[in-house]
């Protein structure tokens, strides 16, 4: 079957295709005795005229349109064999020439990424030395007491740290506006949650006092209330202070910590955890600077349309996301002070960054032979089974669609471990220099 190839750029080519006659019109054939088994002619079964009688009911469109599809898919993967061409997706055809005895196709062919490695073993990059001091253990002991403390109805002016509870409701030129308004609310003063100002103007209130605050929106915020002056009138149900417990025994007992009871095990407990969060930040850190170093030294092939569709993904997702939040996407455009253009460009470079370094990862597994097959697929479930008690045919069904999920997370697992396996932290080598 003759053929030829143009390549079109932007990892596309086009494919020419000169069908073989006899292939042509043996699919023509085929189809047409399809038709004549469906054609009805007076004085005879359906299908059972003879073919000379039957054949000027049979629709000659319809046969040729049917030989097409016939051929289609036989001969784009006899072609993609033979030239061993990896396409992304479904091509586009086209039918330059068609008679009943010629047939001439091209495919507009998007390529599957191509992804040629650079240094990936070997590399370095400095792995923040991590520790924890004393002020950062109290502090995380005190905000722990912190949110097992209770609050209590005190009668005396309010004070930052004092939690308010309150109806209020916003008023521009003396109207109301959307999104002002709240019955019962708690607020805790000093908390920032509030527009710049409304808190401050809230200390020293007293339960049942009514109180006007006096705000300016910021200047980036949502359109319709961006730098105007509003009113808020309030009234003080109550306030509450916040009773923190004496750090003891006791009270470390009451945070039901399991086998934490005492001041110093909560003191050893916060430091443990705060030790663990700082190594898995570095480790974070040195694995994406290890990471950008490869991506960075490969070569990545991709067509543009591939990176427009992710970044579309992207795009719709962070609209829901906005949506979610009670945002409209254009509130939310001005409160980051952004252009729709300005976020449709970052959302692009994210999509292009993060496809080329999936890609080049999944190329270091494949050379790698990094698979997880179904006997070590098997071994993971069955660990996940144990860990909450269920038998393994129920994690089955209770992961369904996501288990192919599962297995990919486990796939990026032992590429991570790789790669920190295979890199080396700079500071430890430059160490280990000295020390020879």
């Amino acid at each position: 079957m003759k053929h030829t190839i143009k390549d079109l750029g932007d990892s596309r080519i086009e494919i020419e295709v000169e069908v073989d006659q006899d292939v042509w019109q043996n699919a023509q054939k085929k189809e047409f005795e399809k038709a004549l088994k469906n054609v009805q002619v007076k004085g005879f079964r359906k299908g059972h005229a003879p073919a000379a009688m039957a054949a000027p009911y049979v629709n000659g469109s319809r046969v040729m349109d049917e030989a097409l599809n016939a051929v289609l898919t036989p001969v784009y993967a006899q072609v993609l064999g033979e030239e061993k061409i990896q396409p992304f997706s479904r091509p586009e055809v086209n039918v330059t020439k068609v008679s009943d005895k010629e047939l001439t196709l091209v495919f507009t062919v998007t390529l599957m990424p191509k992804v040629t490695l650079g240094t990936y073993k070997g590399l370095t990059a400095k792995r923040e030395v991590v520790s924890v001091t004393e002020e950062e253990i109290a502090d995380a002991v005190n905000h722990r007491l912190e949110n097992a403390a209770e609050l209590e109805v005190v009668d005396r002016e309010a004070k930052k740290g004092d939690t308010v509870v309150l109806d209020f409701k916003g008023f521009i030129d003396d109207k109301p506006f959307d999104g002002g308004e709240a019955n019962n609310y708690s607020l805790e003063l000093g908390s920032n949650s509030f527009v710049p100002g409304f808190e401050d103007a809230l200390v020293g209130v007293k339960a049942e006092e009514d109180k006007n605050v006096q705000i300016v929106f910021p200047e980036k915020y949502v359109a319709e209330l961006a730098g105007k002056p509003a009113t808020f009138k309030c009234h003080i149900h109550e306030v509450k202070e916040k009773k923190i417990p004496a750090l003891d025994d006791e009270a470390v007992k009451d945070l039901g910590i399991k086998d934490v009871e005492t001041v110093d095990a909560l003191k050893e407990f916060e430091k443990k955890d705060i030790l663990t969060r700082k190594t898995n930040a570095a480790n974070r850190e040195f694995y994406d600077a290890i990471v950008a170093q490869i991506v960075d030294g490969s070569k990545v092939e991709i067509n543009s349309g591939i990176i427009d569709g992710e970044a579309a993904t992207q795009e719709e997702n962070t609209k829901k996301q906005i949506e979610s939040n009670g945002l409209t996407f254009q509130q939310y455009l001005e409160i980051t002070g952004q252009t729709e253009e300005e976020l449709k460009k970052q959302l692009r470079q994210g999509a292009e960054k993060n496809l080329k370094q999936f890609l080049v990862l999944n190329e270091i597994a494949r050379v790698e032979h990094m698979v997880v097959d179904d006997a070590e697929l098997n071994v993971e479930l069955s660990k996940m089974a144990e860990q909450y008690q269920m038998k393994m045919e129920d994690i089955r069904k209770a992961l369904g669609n996501q288990i192919e999920g599962f297995r990919e997370n486990l796939q990026n697992r032992k590429i991570q471990d790789f790669i920190l396996a295979n890199n080396g932290d700079a500071a430890a080598e430059k160490k280990e220099e000295k020390a020879e």
